[in-house]
């Protein structure tokens, strides 16, 4: 019997691998064990044994949307390799493959990770509240309304910088503020083709939209067209 055999039909299963459960979910995790219990039942000489779905249904009790979803699943995360025929399917267990996905737990591996934690604690990130943004963009010499410019950007991008979570929001507000001095002339009137040629610099185009917005013009949104300005008439 095969080691991952061992880990897949015990009746301690659910305890001691419920790391693996935790990683494939649970159909996917349930109808591995029955594949590897048709592959010990039938011990299995060569690589590849033939099942159907009707079998894991009956084994497992799982609709046959679940079965095909959980095998899916298998086969992409490289824990089975399958050939679907008309009514049966060719199974490969990669039994080599499971054992990253167990927690498989020592003392030595715990107590090194303990340390790790010790030595560095993970800090987690709290973005500010607008009030607390706005008082330090005054304190920067910047304005409250480049600041809710700031806290409406970066909370749509859920408080990233790049594909990174941000670790120090005063630290990306001193960073805005230089990039805001640098000020760019804006038209004083919505020019399409001013807008088309900063629409890959989104800060800038959050400026020029809100400049417009200043000066009395505003966006409505249409299926058709898309974003329209208007000037409001006083």
């Amino acid at each position: 019997m095969k080691s991952s055999q061992i880990f897949l039909l015990a009746s301690e299963y659910f305890i001691l691998n419920k790391n693996l459960i935790k990683k494939i979910g649970l159909e996917a995790t349930t109808t591995l064990c029955s594949l590897a219990q048709i592959e010990m039942n039938n011990n299995i000489k060569k690589n590849f044994f033939t099942t159907t779905i009707q079998t894991l249904i009956n084994d497992t009790s799982l609709s046959e949307f679940k079965i095909k979803n959980a095998i899916n699943k298998l086969y992409k995360m490289n824990i089975i390799d399958v050939v679907v025929k008309s009514n049966d399917i060719d199974v490969k267990i990669m039994h080599d493959n499971i054992f990253p996905h167990i927690n498989m737990k020592n003392k030595t591996v715990d107590n090194k990770k303990n340390k790790s934690r010790t030595k560095m604690p993970n800090k987690r990130f709290k973005k500010p509240t607008k009030k607390a943004l706005g008082n330090y963009f005054k304190e920067l010499g910047s304005s409250q309304e480049d600041s809710e410019i700031m806290f409406d950007y970066y909370e749509s991008k859920g408080w990233k910088v790049g594909k990174s979570p941000m670790k120090c929001w005063k630290s990306a507000s001193r960073n805005w503020v230089r990039r805001e001095n640098k000020k760019t002339d804006f038209p004083n009137y919505y020019d399409k083709a001013f807008e088309s040629k900063i629409c890959d610099d989104p800060l800038k185009l959050s400026k020029y939209h809100n400049h417009l917005k200043n000066i009395g013009w505003e966006s409505t949104y249409s299926p058709s067209s898309g974003s329209i300005w208007k000037q409001i008439k006083k």
